[in-house]
């Protein structure tokens, strides 16, 4: 039923279609919310393939909802998607070759492409009330039998008189539609039927502005995107879209539709059961690395590559396994509970990677300033604090808890916390003084101050000590950080010096002794 002529605009789009050959992909938010974790990740699989494959990744916004948009959501999108690392080739802030990159700012486009399927006669204006364009409970749905369009001359006399209208694909009942999803494998779909007759989709409204099925399929040949990754919410709309590209003469795009994420119980992913919005999980201090490596786990594939789910991966190695036939056809759970790991890997990777220490200080610097200081903060040097990080960023969930699990480094211990007292008192008194006592001769002797050295002279000395390894590993830790975990001692003692190490044993008996 599909005819063949197409005008001269949509035959010079069309032949974008061919060029190349080389991956374009494109991720599409609509400005209606904040970025979810969902959402992130057919962000991140469009990019992983991009880069895989050395072609570009496109942002494109598309607002032609425009009663649903929410103020500010087109900033926060893009920029929770820059936290996250999704560097795009064009788009809104980028430029490009391809624009306008938001749809609100195309709609000429999309009226001469429904123009020509008009002239086409594949399409056609429906000018009844809107209560009578929707039978039952259909919104969208036409028995084409019930209703027979005006020719052109009328149409015009009654847009002349200001009669709105929309336009509506014409759709074949008897039409089925086959494709090759990436995911999915080999699928066919026929338009939805009812008494014999298919749904004829609207294409325009009558406001003038495109449904996303017209500025879509327009702006995905108009920008050559090669594969169209999305979640799988959008199979159902595959004859729409499909018709359309027909109609067109456009070839599709691979579509490669993504399972959702759902919930542990099945149901849909919601803010009632957790953290969804990107912004979550960055409020509370999660690594983007850590997100990102999460969500690129969910769903995917890995037994025919090095990566596992739970393992630590970081973009450079995500882009090197991406691979399509990876993807998992069913749905998935995220598995927060293994974010708290791959967020420490990742904060300590970051404090050991030489590169980024300038960008550890500028974030540690303020969150030390307010752990015990602005004054003592400032005098401490950035080695020091580096060193002094490092240790802690070992026993921690976010980069904020490391100043207050390492602020004894700086300040005197709290001895007379809560915690401290408790600890303290699983330590006989007798064997705390002894320990201590003991331990101050054995720090004054070494004479050199290495940290392989320290650790393998401590490691001698506890073994001599008569009151067992337990009661001398709490008694110098309480001593030395008024806490009842943290780094191994012998850092610790390292990290402080042997003078400060010292005093600082000598200060913590004196207080005990004086507190008995």
């Amino acid at each position: 039923m599909f005819r063949r002529s197409v005008s001269s605009c949509v035959q010079q789009r069309h032949a974008l279609d061919t060029v190349g050959k080389a991956t374009r992909v494109r991720f599409a938010p609509s400005p209606t919310g904040f970025l979810h974790v969902g959402g992130l990740r057919t962000a991140l699989f469009n990019y992983l393939l991009a880069r895989k494959r050395g072609g570009q990744c496109i942002l494109r916004i598309e607002d032609t909802d425009q009663t649903r948009l929410v103020p500010g959501a087109t900033d926060a999108l893009q920029s929770a998607l820059t936290w996250a690392g999704i560097q795009f080739d064009e788009g809104p802030s980028q430029g490009g070759n391809f624009g306008p990159y938001v749809q609100s700012e195309r709609l000429e486009i999309y009226q001469k492409y429904a123009k020509q399927l008009l002239t086409d006669k594949l399409a056609y204006r429906d000018f009844r009330p809107l209560a009578q364009r929707q039978p039952g409970a259909r919104a969208a749905a036409l028995m084409r039998e019930a209703y027979l369009p005006p020719g052109e001359d009328e149409a015009q006399e009654r847009i002349a008189r200001g009669e709105q209208f929309v336009i509506r694909l014409k759709m074949d009942p008897d039409r089925t539609f086959e494709f090759e999803d990436a995911v999915y494998g080999a699928m066919s779909f026929r338009p939805y039927v009812v008494n014999g007759t298919s749904d004829d989709p609207i294409i325009i409204k009558s406001d003038g502005w495109p449904t996303y099925h017209l500025a879509s399929v327009v702006d995905d040949s108009e920008m050559a995107i090669s594969h169209v990754l999305r979640g799988e919410e959008w199979l159902p709309s595959m004859p729409k879209h499909l018709a359309i590209y027909e109609a067109l003469q456009i070839k599709p795009p691979q579509f490669v539709h993504l399972p959702l994420l759902i919930n542990a119980d099945g149901s849909k992913l919601s803010k009632r059961s957790g953290d969804v919005r990107v912004d979550d999980y960055r409020v509370k201090g999660i690594e983007p690395e850590a997100l990102v490596n999460l969500v690129a786990l969910t769903g995917y594939n890995h037994q025919h590559s090095e990566a596992s789910e739970g393992e630590m991966l970081n973009m450079e190695q995500l882009i090197d396994d991406f691979e399509l036939n990876r993807i998992s056809h069913s749905r998935a759970t995220l598995p927060t509970d293994k974010l708290p790991f791959l967020n420490r890997r990742h904060i300590i990777q970051k404090m050991q990677d030489t590169q980024q220490k300038s960008t550890m200080l500028a974030r540690l610097r303020p969150l030390y300033a307010a752990e015990i200081g602005p004054d003592i903060e400032a005098g401490i040097s950035d080695e020091a604090l580096l060193q002094v990080a490092s240790l802690g960023c070992q026993r921690v969930d976010t980069l904020a808890q490391i100043p207050a699990s390492t602020a004894y480094f700086f300040q005197k211990p709290r001895w007379n916390s809560k915690e401290c007292r408790s600890f303290r008192q699983s330590i006989p008194d007798q064997a705390f003084d002894a320990v201590l006592t003991d331990a101050k001769q054995f720090f004054k002797d070494i004479m050199t101050w290495d940290s392989s050295f320290l650790h393998a002279q401590l490691q001698d000395w506890m073994k001599k000590q008569v009151h067992g390894r337990a009661a001398v590993q709490k008694s110098l830790r309480t001593a030395l950080t008024g806490l009842k975990a943290g780094p191994p001692v012998a850092d610790i003692a390292f990290a402080l010096g042997q003078s400060q190490t010292i005093g600082r044993l000598h200060e913590a008996l004196t207080w005990d002794q004086a507190q008995r």
